[in-house]
């Protein structure tokens, strides 16, 4: 087997072993044992993805794609659509006029009820 992936821990190093698995190449994560046992930063570089020798080619090919990624392609970008288009000042100024009485009037009901039961704790 050889290394396909340093990982900077043990859940970066799972998640791709899970895209590699996915992808019908056995891989293992080695090493993340050792990040309990050392502490972080003693550890760092010491979790890596292992692969078999013969699929290690495709592995390195598979991580550079997924590395590469873009998160959101042109075509989904209708589905994170907040319905505002090209307006989004417009729509963070819509969201910065929610009444600051409300968090005012939230946190005074707060207080009032840990006063009471502070109250009742004494009694």
């Amino acid at each position: 087997m050889k290394i396909a992936y340093h990982a900077d821990d043990a859940i970066d190093a799972q998640l791709i072993s899970d895209l590699l698995n996915n992808s019908d190449i056995f891989a293992q994560v080695r090493g993340a044992h050792m990040q309990g046992a050392v502490g972080e930063a003693a550890a760092m570089g010491n979790v890596k993805v292992w692969v078999k020798d013969e699929d290690l080619t495709e592995a390195k090919s598979i991580i550079e794609e997924w590395g590469s990624a873009a998160f959101v392609d042109e075509k989904d970008a209708e589905l994170f659509d907040d319905g505002y288009g090209d307006n989004s000042e417009k729509h963070s100024e819509e969201y910065g006029k929610q009444p600051q009485h409300r968090v005012l009037t939230t946190s005074f009901f707060i207080i009032v009820v840990i006063m009471v039961f502070a109250a009742l704790i004494e009694v």
